[in-house]
């Protein structure tokens, strides 16, 4: 059979590569004398951030126009909002919520729109125009991808919200109390063992927040091209017959996991944005009041020792305190 351009061009992303990690590796898209400036990741976090930019602040606006019954698209939207503040950060942050929800609110979105934007055929449906050679003579990769399949992505989120950790603790216990608990109370002459290992265990809450969505995001791009690829090894080996009962098999199996990666998109972003609100309680939230009867009282002794703890552990509620740990951990 004869393959058009434009049906080579639809097939681009998938025979253009030597191997299935370019599907999820960044690709440079402009150049300044040479050197690459602009890559695909790059332009999809833009275009995550404009979508962000413009749905937004159109809901708030109908908010302010008096609109305060939430339908369509603005009652998921405003279900999520509402669940993550009610049900996820303020059992953690308690009073100290609304003071970080824009952050964390942002955190959760900006991750998923990249996510579900990494879901779609964008590479296929952009192959039909954006084609040709870069400057170095290599061919042009389509627009498309996942962001937050690229450590540097994660990365950068993760330092972004070890800063606001550091800062929200400082602020929240002075400059003195914050530097305290790097002896996680212990004696003094304990230092030379607790403030290496604090310090180590702060640095680890990071790292495990950038590494967690790295790994998720491109572990299913990379098996889905696995399968993808094996649609024309099919037809070379098998022939007509077998190559389509093969594709047939191998169309089903990418279907289930497309569905899985959609429910992983909403989960990672889910699974960063509760961290990075759980980090941030051990750091600001470090004293409660309790009304007559509800029980449960505060105690250093039951302070929790980790980077950056001043939280009474005690207090935290089950649910999130039993989640965290097992997803720190």
């Amino acid at each position: 059979m004869q393959m058009t351009p434009a049906m080579y061009y639809s097939l681009a992303p998938i025979l253009a590569e030597e191997s299935p990690i370019d599907h999820v590796v960044d690709h440079p898209q402009f150049f300044w004398h040479n050197t690459p400036i602009i890559t695909n990741h790059m332009i999809l976090m833009a275009t995550a951030a404009v979508i962000m930019l413009l749905v937004f602040p159109w809901m708030a606006r109908v908010y302010r126009d008096g609109k305060q019954v939430a339908t369509g698209g603005r009652n998921l939207v405003e279900a999520i909002i509402v669940y993550l503040r009610e049900d996820v950060c303020r059992p953690v942050l308690g009073a100290e919520t609304d003071r970080f929800m824009p952050y964390l609110w942002t955190t959760f979105f900006f991750i998923l729109t990249n996510n579900i934007l990494g879901l779609l055929p964008l590479s296929a449906l952009t192959a039909f125009f954006w084609h040709g050679t870069l400057p170095n003579g290599a061919p042009r990769f389509p627009l498309g991808g996942t962001a937050t399949s690229n450590l540097c992505v994660t990365g950068s989120l993760a330092i972004i919200a070890f800063i606001v950790m550091q800062i929200s603790g400082i602020r929240a216990n002075g400059l003195s109390n914050y530097l305290k608990h790097f002896l996680g109370g212990a004696p003094w002459y304990m230092a030379w063992v607790m403030i290496p290992v604090e310090f180590i265990g702060m640095l680890v809450k990071p790292f495990a927040l950038a590494i967690r969505l790295f790994a998720n995001m491109s572990a299913g791009h990379i098996l889905l091209a696995v399968l993808i690829g094996f649609v024309a090894t099919g037809f070379e080996s098998l022939g007509r017959g077998g190559g389509t009962a093969l594709s047939v098999a191998i169309v089903l199996g990418s279907t289930a996991i497309m569905c899985l990666e959609t429910f992983v998109a909403f989960l990672q972003a889910y699974i960063f944005t509760l961290l990075t609100c759980l980090f941030i309680g051990l750091l600001v939230v470090h004293e409660h009041e309790h009304k007559p009867g509800e029980g449960g009282h505060h105690n250093e002794d039951h302070e929790a020792v980790g980077g950056g703890d001043l939280t009474d552990g005690e207090q935290i509620p089950d649910a999130p305190r039993q989640a965290g740990a097992h997803m720190a951990g």
